[in-house]
């Protein structure tokens, strides 16, 4: 059966793994095409990608279900997918109060989390210069401490999941980040919640699939 979607991922990169989670749990079935950084023939840069994603980043899908629409931003995709697949709202809410609680946890990891835990992985990792003032990373990993301090909060009064009572796309998109906190060099010791949350959530057979899949990227 030719898949409905395709998925553009790289590496091991966290963004990518939140649609395919979601993927794994509509059943869906897709494709992972790994792409590369820079302008060469399998780049993000390359104008055939940039045809799909005009920001040159990953991931963008292909629905081919849908006139091979093209969709490119990991919250927009999860929208999308939970609009097309979902109906009955189970991953993105029943009613406009779920919605707009799935909302607000997942706006908060797109802008929150990721760009912060993001800049501390470049100044660790990628920033060319190497002896800068320890208050440059010091400022992103102390805003991601503040962050996991919030999920902390929220996961002691609500329970086992961020948004509702159930697994919801905002959890999806946390999670891929959460597995590289030590990429930035971060200690989650001092959030129990978060860590039974994030094994919670690796243990779920859509979760394992997913990585499964995407380790097949080529």
């Amino acid at each position: 059966m030719a898949p409905q979607i395709t998925l553009f991922v790289h590496g091991k990169t966290p963004n990518p793994p939140k649609v395919a989670i979601l993927l794994e749990e509509l059943g869906i079935e897709y494709a992972v095409e790994n792409k590369v950084f820079g302008d060469g023939p399998d780049g993000v840069k390359n104008p055939a990608y940039l045809k799909i994603n005009p920001n040159g980043r990953i991931p963008a899908i292909i629905d081919h279900s849908n006139n091979d629409k093209i969709v490119w931003e990991s919250g927009a995709i999860l929208l999308y997918l939970a609009e097309r697949f979902d109906k009955a709202g189970k991953f993105v809410g029943k009613d406009i109060n779920e919605r707009a609680q799935v909302y607000e946890w997942l706006f908060y990891q797109v802008s929150g989390l990721g760009p912060t835990q993001g800049q501390a992985n470049w100044f660790i990792h990628y920033h060319p210069v190497k002896d800068l003032h320890p208050s440059v990373l010091e400022r992103y990993q102390n805003e991601a401490y503040r962050i996991y301090g919030v999920l902390e909060k929220r996961l002691e009064g609500e329970g086992d999941w961020l948004a509702l009572k159930r697994f919801t796309v905002a959890d999806m998109a946390f999670y891929p980040w959460i597995l590289l906190y030590e990429v930035a060099k971060l200690d989650l010791s001092k959030f129990p919640k978060v860590q039974a949350y994030f094994k919670r959530i690796q243990a779920l057979p859509s979760v394992e699939k997913a990585y499964a899949k995407l380790a097949t990227a080529h």
